[in-house]
């Protein structure tokens, strides 16, 4: 184990916010609703806990996205990546809250998807190793995914399961970056990212879904 972190991919500190119900997006499923209601349902009346657990996983995460401030932001690979984590039971009472209007509002939510403004994009990043006292350069990275704002959201090791991380465009240890208007524009400079359509695919359905 590395020290700060679990195996190489996640921080202590995130590892322990998701055993308290508090996690990224991606790991908002099925399974982690169901083990919520169930170590909560106390909290709940009746009638919220049956909607709640009628609730789509895609409308959790809307309610997350849309409606709920991030609860804390951690870091989930060796590079440093800022992942936001959303409370369960925030978004659980949120969503009660908004219960007579979630449908309205998703759907209105879901007609507006194809206004998001969004590119492609591929960034080459500093690798820093060490200590905070001591911080050292160790090399570079190149990540490709998707840019809103000033942020690029990519995919763990640019796999279409992996865990979502952002990093910051204008950030200093941004060597370089290219946008594109479409993902074949970006294959046709980046080859190397061809035949990776569904990555960048559910990278759009994650953040506009």
């Amino acid at each position: 184990m590395n020290r700060g972190y679990v195996g190489y991919s996640r921080s202590v500190r995130s590892q322990e916010a998701i055993e308290n119900y508090e996690m990224p997006l991606s790991m908002i499923r099925k399974a982690e609703i169901e083990s919520f209601l169930n170590d909560y349902e106390e909290d709940f009346n009746e009638n919220d806990l049956k909607f709640l657990g009628k609730l789509t996983v895609a409308k959790w995460k809307y309610v997350a996205k849309e409606h709920t401030p991030r609860a804390s932001w951690h870091h989930t690979s060796l590079y440093f990546n800022e992942t936001d984590h959303y409370d369960l039971m925030d978004i659980a009472n949120k969503a009660i809250e908004i219960k007579d209007e979630i449908d309205a509002l998703y759907k209105e939510y879901r007609n507006k998807e194809n206004e998001i403004d969004a590119t492609f994009g591929v960034i080459e990043v500093e690798i820093w190793g060490g200590s905070r006292r001591r911080p050292r350069l160790e090399g570079h990275e190149t990540i490709a995914g998707i840019i809103i704002g000033n942020w690029l959201y990519s995919k763990s090791n640019h796999d279409k399961d992996g865990y979502t991380n952002r990093n910051k465009i204008n950030a200093n240890k941004v060597v370089w970056k290219k946008e594109y208007d479409s993902y074949d524009k970006l294959v046709e400079n980046h080859r190397e990212y061809k035949n990776t359509k569904r990555v960048f695919n559910n990278l759009i359905k994650e953040k506009i879904k």
